[in-house]
């Protein structure tokens, strides 16, 4: 490696998890049993015996003595009815424990769902926004040069009105595939929305060339979103240009570039110069991506993934390395992430092969 980005000795590294579906519920039913056990030796067959002296008074006319009642309730004479009444207070812990236990995990279930549902949606809404993107970035830079060749144009005099008929029709195109690609942004939020059935599950991974893969990974946000500012990327210290090393394995596609585009727009986002080491660990890759932005403060976004996305905050929610982070988890890898403000963030994700 070039610079040791990807040896955990040299930092530390910070390992993101996802915020839902990872603590387990925990002994509900062995804890209803307990506490039913209880229950039954300590109230319910005192009470037991109480009621039968306060009956006896009542129609026959014994002494009523509660004190004596719940003090002979524990008499060792008493030991089939308080292994009877202690049995059936731990038989209806159990099943109260258990029925909690089967309630919350219901519940995480339908917690982790309905976040399956939010992060495959945002994955989808990912994919056309950049395209979308793509689109009006074309358009304003197509709009840039017929300015330039309008003005060329008007130095050769009234003559050449025909040219700036061309050149305004153009103009009123622009204009539709401007409004078109806004057009699509939305409707496409709107439309995303009603779709519940979408996992990854279904996506079958196929052996391909890793290098190329990332490579054309990088190139479509260079030439999409990023076009406009001059990016320095360096994949195992060479540049991107004079990078031609292979590496196959078997990895899903659209998974792989879902969370590659979300972490290298976000490097492309804050920094000018990326550096992106790849580590073949036989039945495992790692992937560590290094900025040059201003970095960030670990713990604090962390605790934002963490906690559950307020959408009503003026914060940043991390969708899309909520997104990412998930997906990684989902095909069983890791993410770990180190930086420091002023010093750049190096992400390093780790995934099987």
């Amino acid at each position: 490696m070039t610079n040791g980005m990807l040896n955990s000795e040299t930092r530390e590294m910070v390992l993101l998890e996802p915020g839902l579906g990872q603590k387990p519920v925990g002994p509900l039913a062995w804890l209803g049993l307990l506490l039913g056990a209880l229950v039954g030796f300590l109230v319910l067959h005192p009470v037991a015996m109480v009621v039968r002296v306060v009956h006896d008074h009542i129609y026959w006319g014994y002494p009523l003595s509660v004190q004596m009642a719940a003090y002979h309730s524990f008499h060792k004479e008493m030991w089939p009815m308080m292994l009877l009444y202690t049995g059936l207070g731990a038989l209806v812990g159990f099943v109260i424990g258990l029925f909690l236990k089967r309630l919350r995990e219901n519940r995480r279930r339908l917690d982790a769902l309905h976040q399956e549902f939010e992060l495959q949606v945002a994955t989808l809404r990912h994919q056309y926004k950049n395209l979308a993107i793509g689109i009006q970035g074309f358009a304003r830079r197509i709009r840039g040069k017929l300015a330039a060749l309008e003005q060329e144009v008007c130095q050769f005099g009234p003559q050449e009105s025909s040219v700036h008929q061309v050149c305004q029709s153009l103009g009123r195109h622009l204009e539709i595939l401007e409004e078109a690609a806004q057009r699509l942004t939305h409707v496409l939020g709107e439309e995303l929305l009603f779709l519940k059935a979408l996992t990854s599950d279904a996506l079958t991974p196929l052996v391909q060339d890793f290098y190329a893969f990332l490579k054309r990974a990088i190139q479509d946000l260079l030439n999409l979103r990023f076009r406009d500012k001059h990016i320095r990327v360096e994949i195992n210290g060479q540049p991107l240009e004079e990078f031609h090393q292979s590496l196959l394995f078997a990895f899903e596609p659209y998974t792989m570039e879902v969370i590659l585009q979300n972490l290298l727009s976000n490097s492309m986002k804050f920094g000018d110069h990326l550096q992106v080491e790849v580590e073949d660990l036989n039945n495992r890759i790692r992937i560590g991506i290094k900025d040059n932005g201003p970095g960030l403060e670990v713990d604090q976004l962390k605790n934002r993934l963490l906690a559950p996305a307020d959408r009503h905050s003026g914060e940043s929610t991390h969708l899309g390395l909520r997104v990412t982070i998930h997906l990684i988890y989902k095909n069983g890898g890791r993410l770990w992430v180190w930086s420091q403000p002023g010093a750049g963030a190096v992400f390093v994700i780790e995934m099987p092969k």
